[in-house]
């Protein structure tokens, strides 16, 4: 099986991943009355339930260093190994490409090693939005009375979504049973091989295409479509993904280019080529 949807590191730069994190998604939401109250009349007695839903996500993770304090969460990680290290480092992937790539100001860490582990072999803890209360311009001093925060966290391999879930339902009850943990998704994490045959005719198809030899990375990203063909096809799978970081994968005006599309022909012609004379 070829995948398409990966994401090389940079222009000139072809990746061929092999590994993709999981993925739990989940709605934090908390109802502590019927109706907006005056935070004069009631303030100090009423419950906050945005504010005590920001106390919850703080208790679950360190914002400014990304690590996650849900209890056992890290135990079933398989971290990198020293050879994959060495692979990431290979790779072209540099820091300040990233950042102008995604539009990002600030890094939690400017380390270069440190920021590829984080993105393609770390598990992460995110808040994507918190809702609840007065939006609109300057301030009305109301209390509401629900809230709901979107969470995800991304997984490694021999993490578990159903277990990392019910590790993240077990805290939060524990820490405020009035808080209802939805499940919004699960995906499992994947891992495949970066030295079978296949691997090493898609690196040979990459540089016959693009002149250049393919770096073997991880996707930090996740593909439930793969996890499916691993367990129904169980075939080899082979990633020979070709968008680049500054074409807004996923983005408002994601584009594509001529010059990966064109090369992206010959790579994928090349691999067919390639494969067919495998025994």
């Amino acid at each position: 099986m070829v995948v398409s949807d990966t994401i090389w590191v940079a222009a000139g730069r072809p990746a061929i991943p092999y590994g993709l994190r999981g993925l739990v998604a989940a709605r934090l939401v908390l109802e502590t009355g019927m109706k907006d109250v005056h935070s004069g009349l009631t303030g100090g007695a009423a419950r906050n339930p945005v504010a005590e839903l920001c106390q919850l996500v703080t208790a679950c993770h360190d914002a400014r260093t990304g690590r996650v304090k849900i209890p056992e969460f890290y135990k079933d990680v398989m971290p990198p190994r020293l050879h994959e290290i060495r692979g990431f480092g290979s790779s072209g992937f540099t820091v300040s490409h990233f950042k102008k790539a995604h539009s990002l100001l600030h890094l939690r860490t400017h380390d270069r090693l440190t920021v590829m582990r984080r993105i393609w072999s770390e598990p992460t803890f995110e808040v994507h939005g918190v809702t609840g209360g007065y939006q609109g311009p300057g301030v009305k001093t109301a209390i509401a009375p629900r809230a709901e925060a979107k969470v995800s966290m991304r997984l490694v391999p021999r993490q578990d979504p159903r277990r990392v879930f019910e590790l993240l339902r077990k805290f939060i009850k524990k820490l405020n049973p009035d808080v209802r943990v939805m499940p919004e998704g699960f995906l499992k994490p994947y891992l495949g091989s970066y030295d079978s045959p296949y691997s090493m005719a898609a690196r040979r198809a990459m540089k016959f295409a693009f002149g250049r030899e393919a770096a073997f990375i991880r996707e930090g990203g996740s593909i439930g479509a793969v996890v499916t063909m691993e367990k129904y096809f169980k075939s080899p799978i082979v990633f020979m993904g070709l968008s680049l970081p500054e074409h807004g994968y996923h983005a408002p005006n994601e584009y594509f280019d001529w010059g990966q599309a064109s090369g992206g022909i010959k790579a994928f012609v090349k691999y067919f080529s390639e494969i067919a004379k495998i025994p």
